[in-house]
Parts: C-alpha cells; sequence; structure tokens
C-alpha cells in the first residue's frame, strides 16, 4: 500500500501532529477507477470492534473477499479496545506514516484527522465516490439513509461528506425492574411488620420474582406491584422528566432509610457517560454548548452563567448520593447496576448486553429529559484515508456498501445491539422477526424503544478541538465531585483546555 507523507516531526499540537506535513497538498476530491485492479489490492480496516460484534462484521468482511477475490482483500486490524483508545492509535499510527484505508470512529475524531486546513486532510471528501455513476448512490439510494445519520456526514469544518454512517445507537435508561415492581429491601423490612396474611402473601410473590430472576415475566411484576401498591409498599417508575428522575432517586433513599434499611454503598442513578449527561442536559435546556467559529476561543461557549447552575445540580445529586457517573465511579455502571448497588443507569443501547443481568428482570426506558425532549445520537461511522492509490480506495468504498446494504445493515445493527443506517432495513424480514420475538430478552426489546426517539436525535458541532470539549466539560463533573474543584473552577479549567 502507498503511504502518504502527511506527518513531520516539527508539528506541534494535536493538529500539527495529524496533518501539518502535507507535501505539496492533499487531493481530498478523488475518483474511483473503472476498472479494477489486475493483482490483488489489500485494503486495510482499522477498528475497535469487540470479539462478539467483530465476528458479525467478520462475516460481511469475509463475503467481501470471496466476492473480489483476486482484486480486493479487506484485511482488519483491531488497534484498540475503545474509541477513546483508537483515536490515540491511529493518532500515533499516522504520525509513523502507518495509514489504513478505512477506519470506524466518531465524527470528534475524524474531525481532526481533516485539520484546520482542507489542503492538510488526511481523509478524503466521499462526494464524488457517492455520486459515482457505476460505483456510488442514486438520489433514491440516498433517500433510503437514514436522514439524520446520513447529514452527520456532512456536519464538519469543510463543505461535503466526510463519513458514511456504520450503524447507530442512542442512550436509555436501563433499570431493575424487580426491584422497581416491589422485589427490593424497603418493602421487605415494611412488611415484616404488617399482618400475617400480607406479611405472607407478600413474601411469596417477591419469591416468585425472586426465583425468576431474569426471567420473571411481566404477570408476575404486575402481580408483585399490585399486591405492594395495594398494601401500602414501595414500587417505582421511570419518570418522563430529569427533575422527577432525580426525585425518584431520592424517594428511594428516603424509603431505604424510613425502613430502616442501609443505604451504604448504594446509589440509585448511574449515568454511563458524564460528556453526555453534560451535553444532553445542555441541549434540552438550550444552554450553550460549542459553536463553529474561525478563531478558536469563540468555538467554546460552555462557560457561562447557565452551565454553572447546571453542574451545581449535577454535583449537588452526586453529594446527596442520589446520582453517580462514570468518572465518579471510575468505572461503568454497568457493573454497579449488575451488582444491584444502582437500580438505574443510563446507557449506550451499543452497550446493552453489558447491562444484562442473572439476577433481576431488566427493564428499559426513555431516559427522563428536562424542557426540550432530545436524545443524543450515537453510534459509529466510516471514514475514508488518503492511500493515494484509486484501487485501494475503490476497494474500501465497495467494502462499505457491502455493510450498508439495507438487507445486510438490518442483520449487522441488530447483532450488535444498534440500529440499522437503511430506511429499508426497518422493513427487512431479520429486523421485524428480531423486534416481534423474545421481547422478554433485552437485545430484541431495545429497537422497540429506539424507533420511537429518532426524530428526536441531537448532535452537537464537529471541529477539530470539538473532541476536546467533549472531554473537558464531562470531566468538569468529577473535577467538582472528587477533586474539590468549585464549579466556576472546573468550566474556567475545561475552556482552558479547549482554547489552550
Amino acid at each position: 500500500m502507498k503511504k502518504k507523507n502527511l506527518l513531520v516531526l516539527s508539528c506541534v499540537g494535536l493538529m500539527s501532529l495529524i496533518a501539518c506535513g502535507s507535501t505539496g497538498g492533499a487531493n481530498v476530491d478523488q475518483y474511483l477507477p473503472t476498472d479494477d485492479p489486475s493483482s490483488p489490492v489489500d485494503i486495510l480496516f482499522w477498528h475497535c470492534i469487540g470479539h462478539t460484534k467483530g465476528s458479525n462484521v467478520g462475516k460481511i468482511i469475509d463475503a467481501f473477499n470471496v466476492k473480489y477475490a483476486g482484486k480486493y482483500n479487506l484485511v482488519e486490524e483491531h488497534i484498540a479496545g475503545d474509541y477513546d483508545g483508537l483515536e490515540s492509535a491511529l493518532r500515533t499510527k499516522l504520525a509513523a506514516n502507518e495509514i489504513p484505508a478505512l477506519a470506524i470512529g466518531y465524527p470528534d475524531s475524524f474531525s481532526q484527522y481533516m485539520s484546520e486546513e482542507i489542503g492538510d486532510s488526511s481523509l478524503l471528501r466521499l462526494d464524488n465516490f457517492i455520486k459515482d455513476a457505476t460505483f456510488g448512490y442514486s438520489a433514491s439510494e440516498i433517500e433510503n439513509f437514514v436522514p439524520g445519520y446520513y447529514a452527520e456526514g456532512t456536519g464538519y469544518q469543510f463543505d461535503g461528506t466526510w463519513s458514511m454512517p456504520l450503524y447507530k445507537s442512542t442512550e436509555v435508561v436501563f433499570y431493575n425492574a424487580s426491584y422497581f415492581a416491589g422485589a427490593n429491601d424497603e418493602n421487605a423490612a415494611h412488611f415484616a411488620k404488617a399482618n400475617d396474611d400480607v406479611k405472607t402473601e407478600f413474601n411469596r410473590l417477591k419469591k416468585i420474582v425472586d426465583d425468576a430472576a431474569a426471567a420473571a415475566t411481566d404477570k408476575q411484576l404486575k402481580d408483585l406491584r399490585d399486591f405492594v401498591v395495594a398494601n401500602g409498599g414501595y414500587t417505582y417508575s421511570i419518570p418522563e422528566h430529569w427533575d422527577d428522575f432525580l426525585q425518584m432517586g431520592r424517594d428511594i433513599l428516603k424509603n431505604r432509610k424510613d425502613e430502616g434499611v442501609s443505604n451504604a454503598g448504594i446509589t440509585p442513578i448511574g449515568y454511563d457517560s458524564d460528556s453526555n449527561l453534560m451535553i444532553t442536559q445542555m441541549a434540552q435546556r438550550e444552554i450553550p454548548y460549542t459553536q463553529k467559529a474561525e478563531d478558536n476561543d469563540d468555538r467554546y461557549l460552555f462557560n457561562n452563567a447557565k452551565t454553572v447552575d447546571l453542574l451545581t445540580e449535577i454535583t449537588d445529586a452526586i453529594a446527596e448520593g442520589v446520582l453517580t457517573t462514570k468518572g465518579c465511579l471510575g468505572k461503568n455502571t454497568s457493573g454497579p447496576f449488575g451488582d444491584k448497588t444502582l437500580f438505574a443507569s443510563v446507557g449506550s443501547t451499543g452497550g446493552t448486553s453489558y447491562n444484562i443481568s442473572a439476577k433481576f428482570r431488566v427493564g428499559i426506558a426513555h431516559v427522563p429529559y428536562s424542557d426540550k425532549e432530545l436524545y443524543i445520537q450515537q453510534g459509529p461511522s466510516i471514514c475514508f484515508f488518503d492511500n493515494e492509490d484509486p484501487y485501494v480506495h475503490k476497494g474500501a468504498w465497495l467494502f462499505y456498501k457491502m455493510l450498508a446494504d439495507p438487507a445486510a445493515n438490518a442483520e449487522l445493527a441488530c447483532l450488535n445491539n444498534y440500529d440499522p443506517i437503511r430506511v429499508t432495513s426497518y422493513d427487512d424480514p431479520f429486523y421485524k422477526e428480531w423486534i416481534s420475538t423474545k421481547q422478554d430478552e433485552l437485545a430484541h426489546y431495545v429497537p422497540n424503544v429506539t424507533k420511537t426517539l429518532v426524530q428526536h436525535y441531537m448532535t452537537s458541532p464537529v471541529f477539530p478541538g470539538s473532541s476536546q470539549a467533549r472531554t473537558s466539560i464531562g470531566d468538569t463533573i468529577k473535577n467538582v465531585a472528587k477533586s474539590g474543584d468549585t464549579v466556576a473552577e472546573a468550566l474556567a479549567r475545561a475552556y482552558g483546555e479547549c482554547t489552550r
């Protein structure tokens, strides 16, 4: 594979590291050749997909290599264990003049590979590929992409399309449905003081739910809930609004305390992404976060009075013991959720498998929102690097088209706990069967929740430095809750990290 000398050691800083050594300026607008190579060309694909999800992608890789045997050979390389690690590893490899044909990732990372000047971009603009008369997409095929997913690829610092969606996700609340229905410590203490008949019936219904664990049925949960409500016990539901969500957490702590149950080691609500918590709440409350601007200092708007109020609210809830986050815990909230020290955990649908527990029935709900009903759009996309070899570019593009095939993408997305990117994927027989069967299994039920959220998805502006903004705004929570910063100091630190 021919490699472009994109980087030189004298470059300083992140953007310099990525692209300041481009020789002669990047040709970001290239065309696909009409013919194929005379001998096999390796197409290097870098990703951070885990073993199970990777095996699902691997089926498409195998199919591609069979279909294009003797022409193109897709070679995958797992270069990191998560997306932050992938970005770091990719930057390191680019600095060493190692260049893939395409890579998985998120727009904040991709924008850094594009640099501040289009002539320094390591990435290809994809419009010529998309419009290619033979290998591109027709207008009707473009319309077959879910509009918001496709539009994400046009939201960068330069005009045009710079990435294509792979599959998408959002956040949901995973909650302990057994606990919420009444199989909880506060009820055990409460009904221990009841008359024999009531106590016996509660214990019978609770034992059914506890013994069934993850396999507890809707009827078993309803029978327990109805009895508990009728007899003055404690049940809970995920509310519609954020303030009520925090109040639910307070109620859980109070009810446990009132019944003499220890709250040591217990936090009712967990949030698995500090950054998503801040960014989503800011969008829902119309608090300025970032914007595209030529001057770097003008891009970051979050150091304002409304953000002070929001961060104060969040860190006060953490101090109360109502809420915790991944940043505060130093680990994913899915672990404590499975261990029953968290009762509700906000996390990505892409991480559904990590929130499955054998100890209790897991429920799924929309994330409670503040003023405006907005949910963060997540899930990886694909970017294409300039290899200075049109056959490499063509092979990479043909592979993407196989990933994005409506039927193939429906299966890939469902198996990997994501939503498909093509409109007709939602009418595909595999997708329909997936969401209509085994709805007591999380992976099959999640799409029934997320399909109603697409019209409410949000994204943030993407530009060089937006990745740093995302990290820094998320870190403000632990910097206040754990490191002793005041709210004002944490926000000033975050702003300084972005503008330095």
